[in-house]
């Protein structure tokens, strides 16, 4: 079974999450194949498909402007069009005032059918390692919520 980890970035830390989630539920679940795509990388098609084949879709944003990335706003608008079913979600994401972009995508993800699981992970600034171990932790907890499916 696979999980995918997909993000848009301004300032590098929503990536560094991005990892430290990733690391969390690999380590949690050695038999799960999880991807890791970055939004501005990556082929909206490529990153469609890979949420499909997931169980799982783990999304992050950082907070600018009070909202979520243009980037990942239109791709959310793209996968809500393809009305996928029986599918998971979680949110994350950096701010550095008041970090919304991560419960507006979980929002986001709820209207186009997909059960979120878990709070959104929100980390204020940079993230520091203590910061990357509790993603990684909450990467394990998102783990169980898709283990035996």
């Amino acid at each position: 079974h696979q999980a995918v980890v997909f993000y848009d970035t301004m300032w590098e830390g929503t990536r560094l999450l991005a990892d430290a989630v990733a690391e969390g539920l690999t380590a949690a679940d050695p038999d799960l194949t999880v991807k890791v795509l970055n939004l501005a990388k990556t082929d909206k098609n490529d990153v469609a498909a890979e949420v499909f084949k997931s169980k799982l879709a783990v999304a992050g944003s950082p907070t600018v402007g009070n909202d979520m990335l243009s980037s990942v706003a239109g791709f959310l608008h793209f996968i809500r069009e393809l009305k996928m079913k029986g599918k998971k979600a979680a949110t994350f994401g950096c701010y550095g005032w008041t970090g919304e972009a991560a419960d507006k995508v979980a929002e986001v993800l709820t209207r186009s059918g997909f059960e979120v699981v878990g709070k959104p992970f929100k980390a204020k600034w940079r993230p520091d390692e203590d910061v990357l171990r509790a993603a990684a932790a909450w990467g394990r907890e998102l783990a169980a919520s898709i283990a035996g499916s």
